[in-house]
């Protein structure tokens, strides 16, 4: 990936632990280039994991630069979705992270003692580092991909100086989902790995479905391309 995007190759550093490898895609949709912006998908795959989605998409219109990793766990692993994102516009930028659960928290509150137990801890620390590179805590979000989330998901607006300091905070969140994938053993119980199949395969349906980049890409690189895209990242 560029040089330039810092985040996404943080992310690459911080998980190298997980040994993972290279997926081949379509060269023609690795690197999609058109006047309007370009798109990049970098793809991977490693134990106990199904899928590990770097990407990033420029919009020239907007000076727009999203770039954003997502980890599916494999299958018979109820490890959460790792959800990372950073949407930078002139002046200032938006920052999720995530570990988005697939499992029913009220039905199995174990899961989230597991889980999502060290999120707040996670959220403290980047908070504590970015200090006043943060314009607004807990920016709300209005896509239906927010029904998605856990209670603990970081949602932080950035001014340039906190684009700056997010490569530590991104190091913290990979040590963190490292720590879960170790532990992370196969789901035993049938009825566990039956809703886990489940709420993975409508975490990509409702993600894919509500992206709320979806009509700007369409606009930019055509309705063909960005939905192979879309079908490769989720």
């Amino acid at each position: 990936m560029d040089e330039r995007f810092s985040f996404i190759n943080s992310g690459k550093k911080g998980l190298v632990q997980l040994s993972l490898q290279s997926v081949a895609i379509d060269p023609a949709l690795k690197n999609i280039e058109a006047e309007g912006g370009r798109m990049m998908l970098d793809i991977f795959r490693g134990d106990k994991i199904s899928k590990v989605v770097f990407s990033v998409i420029e919009v020239s219109s907007l000076s727009l630069a999203e770039q954003s990793i997502l980890i599916w766990p494999g299958d018979g692993y109820d490890v959460p979705v790792f959800f990372c994102n950073l949407t930078q516009m002139p002046g200032m930028s938006f920052h999720i992270f995530d570990l988005i659960p697939v499992m029913d928290l009220v039905v199995w509150p174990r899961y989230g003692e597991k889980y999502l137990a060290g999120l707040p801890e996670l959220r403290k620390k980047a908070v504590e580092h970015l200090k006043e590179g943060i314009a607004e805590k807990d920016f709300e979000l209005t896509s239906p991909i927010a029904w998605t989330f856990s209670p603990y998901r970081i949602s932080l607006k950035l001014t340039d100086e906190g684009v700056s300091r997010i490569a530590p905070v991104m190091e913290e969140y990979c040590r963190a989902y490292i720590n879960l994938w170790q532990k992370a053993e196969p789901v035993r119980q049938p009825d566990e790995d039956a809703f886990c199949k489940r709420k993975k395969e409508a975490l990509r349906k409702l993600m894919k479905e509500n992206d709320p980049g979806y009509p700007i890409m369409v606009g930019i690189f055509g309705e063909e391309n960005t939905k192979k895209q879309f079908n490769i990242v989720f």
